[in-house]
This record gives structure tokens, sequence and C-alpha cells, in this order.
């Protein structure tokens, strides 16, 4: 029988409950753990990502995936992404990076982020999918003063997000939530009649304090569902 990656994550759960890893320490690689669990590695580097959505341990580029100990999981804040919501419905997730650039905060970013007027941002506009049609229209600005690896990062193939909530804890997040009509560019995109009715998800977080990035989340208004978990 395959070994699917709930199995995997529940028993990389019981061995961090039973203290095989403790706080501060590093998990063994995704290759190792795939070979103990006879499985491909993909399937760990989900359940491992489930454990990092869900505030247990802490994805860090290069250096490998580090447990969080109690005072440290109640500082970090879960964010359900875009695939999280559509798989969760039974639909097939998609994706696609529209468009992807550097440039420093004007006036108006510089308001929305909390940053200061010339700051460097990563500004990316994406299309999530479910079962091909889509589902969410994100246009993102990430901090580079708070998530300078964000700069090299090409997000043709990653969600900005999902990326985001791998390399940068988050502690904070607000979110405003209205409803409107679709403008001409964005009802293209969604695929819907201008001036249809859409849900805006208008969302900043921060780390400790610092602004790390403010997202424009555009959904259609007969597809909506807004699920938020906020672990401090």
């Amino acid at each position: 029988m395959r070994t699917g990656y709930r199995e995997v994550k529940q028993a990389l759960l019981a061995r961090l409950r039973a203290g095989e890893w403790p706080a501060g320490t590093l998990m063994p690689g995704e290759v190792q753990l795939a070979k103990e669990f006879g499985c491909a590695r993909v399937t760990v580097n989900r359940a491992i990502q489930e454990l990092a959505d869900e505030g247990i341990v802490l994805r860090r580029r290069r250096r490998g995936t580090e447990v969080l100990g109690d005072r440290a999981r109640q500082a970090r804040l879960t964010l359900h992404q875009a695939r999280q919501q559509v798989e969760s419905q039974g639909r097939h997730y998609g994706y696609r990076c529209l468009s992807q650039r550097k440039l420093n905060a004007g006036a108006g970013l510089a308001r929305r982020l909390a940053v200061p007027q010339g700051s460097p941002l990563r500004a990316l506009r994406c299309l999530h999918l479910a079962n091909g049609r889509p589902f969410q229209l994100e246009t993102r600005w990430i901090s580079l003063s708070a998530v300078p690896e964000a700069a090299a990062q090409d997000y043709a193939d990653q969600p900005p997000g999902e990326w985001l909530m791998r390399a940068k804890p988050l502690s904070e997040a607000e979110h405003r939530i209205q409803a409107a009509a679709a403008r001409p560019p964005e009802a293209a995109r969604l695929q819907i009649a201008p001036g249809a009715p859409v849900f805006v998800l208008k969302r900043r977080t921060w780390w400790r304090g610092e602004p790390v990035t403010w997202a424009r989340l555009l959904h259609p208004g007969e597809d909506y569902e807004l699920i938020v978990r906020d672990g401090y």
C-alpha cells in the first residue's frame, strides 16, 4: 500500500510529540525521511509543508527544517493560501504568475505597506485556478527590506504567498474585506463580465512589528470563501 503525505505527516507529528526532535533542532532531510517511509521525496515535502503551515516547524532555505517550541509556535500566524482553499473543496489547484518585477515604493505603496517611501519592493500579479477556472487574482508587494531573499526568487512556478510562509514567519495580519464591481481588466482575468460582483480581500502582514507584505486578492462573487486561523 502506497504511503501518502497524510500518513507521513501523522507519523512525523507523533515523533515530534515524543520529543525525537526537540525544539530548536533540525529535522532530518527530505531524502532521508523518504527512505525511512519508503515514499517519494515530494510526499515528504508536502507533509512537512503542512506542518510548516500549521506553525509546528519552520522551513529555512539552505538550512533545513527547524522544530519550533511552544513560544515560537504561539508567535506565528497561519494564513490559508489559495491552494488550501481550492483543495479543501475537492477541486484541482492551478497557478499562473502573470508578472513579477522590482520597484521602489512610491507614496501610495509606502502608505499601504507602512514602509518608508523609496523602499525596495517585489511586485507580483498571479492567477490562482480551481479546476482550470479563475479562483483568485492576486496582486502582491513584498518588502525587500523585510525579506531580502525575495529579490532573487522566481515565482513562475511557486505562489508568492506559499513561498513567504516558508521563508518568513508572520506574527500579525490585517484584513480588509469588501464587495466591489469587477473592473474590465480584472474581469477579463477572472473570466467574468465587467461590473460583476467580486470580493476584495486586502491583507497586510508583519513579523514582530516589521511590515512584510501587502496583497490585494480578488475572487468572483459566487466562488468566495475566507478561512483564517490566527495563532499567537
